[in-house]
């Protein structure tokens, strides 16, 4: 009888300690999508951390807005930069767009191209060198 209690007790262990190893592992748990007309889970969250594992994904559309934030970039015909979501009214007041810029470009070289790593050491070698480093914003 003490064999099955013993194995017992490490079941409820392993499945109580279960939240906390994933946790530490950094491991989210996968969510499905549920229809907007399905019905609610009968069940909420035991544990704390499984409340904790679900906040980072609420949190993934706030930071895919400010990716899309910057997601346009140009080059202002009076030689400033603008960094929006769209291309509407971009440069509006700095007499318009004199060039868009590549996603992550981070420089132009001498022979037209742009370079997009963001160390300056060997940038834009083998394509005559760095014209002009681009700005973030």
């Amino acid at each position: 009888m003490s064999t099955k209690r013993a194995s017992f007790i490490l079941a409820i262990a392993c499945i109580a300690s279960a939240p906390f190893m994933l946790s530490a592992q950094g491991a989210a748990p996968k969510s499905t999508a549920a229809p907007k007309n399905a019905a609610a889970p009968s069940q909420a969250p035991a544990t704390p951390a499984a409340k904790q594992a679900a906040a980072p994904a609420a949190q993934a559309p706030a930071a895919a807005k400010q990716t899309a934030a910057s997601a346009e970039r140009a080059k202002c015909k009076d030689g400033t930069m603008y960094a929006g979501a769209s291309r509407k009214g971009a440069c509006s007041s700095h007499g318009g767009v004199s060039e868009w810029l590549p996603k992550g470009a981070t420089a132009r070289c001498n022979d037209g191209t742009f370079y997009a790593k963001p160390e300056r050491q060997g940038a834009c070698s083998g394509h005559k060198g760095v014209a002009e480093w681009l700005k973030k914003s």
